[in-house]
């Protein structure tokens, strides 16, 4: 897999974990409250370790998704 193929993967999946609710995309840097962000909530391990679990499932989906649809549109190619 290339460089630029890893970049449309990651922006597929960014923008099904925007759409979901899951995370928010903005300019960061600009934005004067910060630290407001960083202390939302505090997970415990178990529940890091779920989150994590989670999101990487979540990620495989899409990953595969993204992986098929370029396989039909290549066939239409």
């Amino acid at each position: 897999m290339q460089i630029g193929e890893n970049k449309k993967i990651m922006n597929y999946c960014l923008k099904a974990l925007k759409d979901k609710g899951l995370i928010k995309i903005q300019n960061f840097s600009k934005n004067k409250h910060k630290l407001h962000y960083i202390r939302k909530y505090v997970l415990t391990p178990k529940g890091i370790e779920f989150r994590i679990s989670l999101t990487l499932k979540y990620m495989q989906k899409k990953i595969t998704e993204y992986e098929e649809l370029k396989k039909e549109v290549d066939k239409l190619d």
